[in-house]
């Protein structure tokens, strides 16, 4: 039996139905998909208006009724005519449109709350809570067919070509690197791995420097350094202060001057941190969902995968747990996730201690979730012939374009990655 309130949406479902049946083109401008009608019937004609458009062909009353009629449903064609007859239309379909996913909202949100009531499962709060905030993200259509799928990425296509080779991802901070990834892209999940002493923390906090420097609002995980070493090493790298000096704070007047500075430009940078050490996969996403929908974060970045507790009795269970989380996260949140990962120490006894992706610790999962994987390398640690200013950043993995690597520039006294002015070969060791 219907709800007091469902003749009500019912009847703003109808004239939203019946004003597209009229200019059938702005259901592809209205935000609204088939599973938030209340009524099973709206959603199928609704869906059905779609698909016709789509396909170029009319999708009037009529046409809606011979589309049913050929699927034996006659009384879907008869709904289609009676609503076209009897509903109102409105000059305003993106308003009710906005009115009838408000309506299935508030109907999750009852049913989210009812659950979370029944429920005797411990996880039950963080899972109503992620889908209590999952229904005030950006809805998706996660179904498509062959032509709504070329549509879709025709438009893609478009918007990409009319920014006039602008940056399609979030910048990483080093131009030879966004030239082989083409930035970071929404939805991926980026692995850089390094051993020890490598730079890997300096890595992960440049890229979210730089991104938020560029106006892009980003957030910040860190297992493994508080909040006031991470900013420090913000302080040392916009001021160009040695990082060893803050240490002790013992700045010369010009250093001084120059610190005040990155503090108040650090100060206005759009960017938010959690440092809890160890902290588990489920505060995590939860922390990052809030700042998604309070602060629009797009992009996250996670010092580092290990450190993150996750389920499983053995090691690479939990590792395998915490990857695949982690990739769920940028799927939903349609944002990159930048994280770092261990690599196994077996690396050092090697004669070429270049990392490669089997090297990272618990890697089979890694690898099967990762979109791209970098390892970070320093051969000048190694080898002290070696020009102790540079880098490599090795691409093992890149489901968006080449592998190889690129080299960068150390800048070891500040702890800051830089680009060196040329470029090299595509191929790793070119």
């Amino acid at each position: 039996m219907s709800k007091p309130h469902d003749s009500t949406i019912l009847d703003i479902e109808r004239t939203l139905l019946a004003t597209l049946m009229l200019r059938p083109g702005d259901c592809f401008r209205v935000n609204v998909s088939p599973e938030y009608f209340v009524s099973e019937l709206h959603a199928d004609l609704f869906a059905a208006i779609r698909s016709l458009s789509s396909e170029g062909k009319p999708a009037d009353p009529v046409s809606i009724a011979d589309h049913f009629e050929q699927q034996g449903r006659r009384e879907l064609g008869a709904l289609a005519v009676t609503v076209a007859h009897e509903a109102l239309l409105t000059a305003v379909p993106d308003a009710f449109a906005h009115r009838v996913t408000t309506a299935w909202r508030q109907r999750r949100a009852r049913e989210i709350g009812m659950g979370l009531v029944e429920s005797t499962d411990e996880r039950a709060v963080d899972q109503a809570i992620a889908a209590l905030m999952n229904l005030h993200a950006t809805e998706q259509n996660h179904e498509w067919d062959a032509k709504e799928a070329t549509r879709a990425a025709f438009q893609e296509l478009t918007v990409i070509h009319e920014s006039g080779g602008k940056l399609p991802g979030v910048t990483t901070g080093l131009k030879d690197l966004d030239d082989k990834l083409g930035g970071l892209h929404n939805g991926d999940m980026i692995v850089v791995g390094a051993r020890a002493a490598m730079g890997k923390t300096a890595m992960l906090g440049g890229m979210a420097r730089c991104a938020a420097e560029a106006g892009i609002p980003v957030g910040v995980i860190s297992g493994e350094q508080p909040v006031e070493q991470l900013t420090l090493r913000t302080f040392s790298a916009l001021s160009n202060v040695d990082a060893k000096k803050f240490r002790t704070a013992q700045f010369d007047e010009a250093e001084w001057t120059r610190v005040y500075g990155a503090i108040a430009k650090a100060g206005g940078l759009p960017m938010w941190f959690l440092d809890r050490s160890a902290p588990t996969l489920a505060e995590v996403v939860r922390v990052a969902r809030r700042w998604k929908h309070k602060h629009g974060i797009k992009a996250l970045y996670v010092d580092y995968l290990q450190r993150i507790t996750g389920e499983g009795e053995r090691k690479h269970e939990q590792v395998g747990f915490v990857a695949r989380g982690l990739k769920n996260l940028a799927r939903d949140l349609d944002i990159p996730v930048v994280v770092l990962a261990q690599v196994s120490r077996a690396v050092e006894g090697r004669t070429n201690q270049s990392p490669r992706m089997g090297d990272l610790s618990d890697s089979s999962e890694i690898e099967k979730e990762a979109d791209q994987v970098l390892m970070l390398f320093r051969p000048g640690y190694y080898d002290e012939n070696e020009d102790q200013s540079v880098a490599k950043v090795i691409v093992e993995k890149n489901r968006h374009g080449p592998t190889g690597y690129v080299d960068v520039r150390w800048h070891g006294g500040t702890m800051v990655f830089g680009d060196l002015d040329h470029r090299y070969d595509e191929a790793f060791g070119g």
